[in-house]
């Protein structure tokens, strides 16, 4: 598929953008705003250690995500899709893929009810992110260029997020030892 110009369409840069957003929205909402649920809700979890060596698991989830929805957001949209369309476009296919994998995992897993709410709605706004940065970068002339500049700020709401995870919202002292205690043991 060409863009109007000509050129091919740059699905690898618009989904590289897109999984970058996934990913730095994901860290904001786990890590940072709802850290205090993974707490509460711990004794449903891996430990702690274990559920960071499967992280590449998920990110990989993520780019298989983000790869077909933005060759799908190509294909339905066109070539440089609407920003307000690919907002739009993300949101569904978030709440599509989130409610559709989490309602999968809750009928076979001993998970809590209210993962069937945290998971749909972060994966909603991932994706719904995600899309938007898929469709700016389809949308710019040097699509190369675009991913730099989100990667840039993916870097900069990543340190953002770790700040505000140690000032706002940090780990209690007791919970420390713990986690030192898995990284020793590792």
């Amino acid at each position: 598929m060409h863009r109007p110009d000509g050129r091919h369409v740059p699905l690898a840069a618009a989904t590289l953008a897109a999984w970058l957003v996934f990913l730095v929205l994901d860290f904001l909402a786990h890590a940072v705003v709802l850290a205090a649920w993974w707490r509460a809700t711990e004794s449903y979890w891996l430990p702690p250690m274990e559920l960071f060596r499967r992280i590449p698991f998920g990110y990989g989830a993520f780019a298989l995500l983000v790869g077909t929805m933005t060759w799908l957001l190509v294909r339905l949209r066109g070539p440089q899709p609407i920003v307000r369309d690919a907002l739009r476009f993300g949101a569904l296919a978030g709440l599509l893929a989130g409610a559709g994998s989490v309602m999968g995992a809750y009928s076979i897993l001993p998970m809590p009810a209210s993962t069937l709410v945290v998971w749909t709605v972060s994966t909603v706004v991932e994706s719904a992110g995600a899309a938007t940065a898929a469709a700016w970068t389809l949308r710019a002339p040097r699509p190369w260029r675009r991913v730099l500049l989100v990667f840039a700020l993916t870097i900069a709401l990543f340190v953002i997020g770790v700040v505000l995870q140690n000032v706002v919202f940090p780990t209690p002292a007791n919970r420390l030892a713990w986690c030192a205690d898995g990284l020793i043991r590792a």
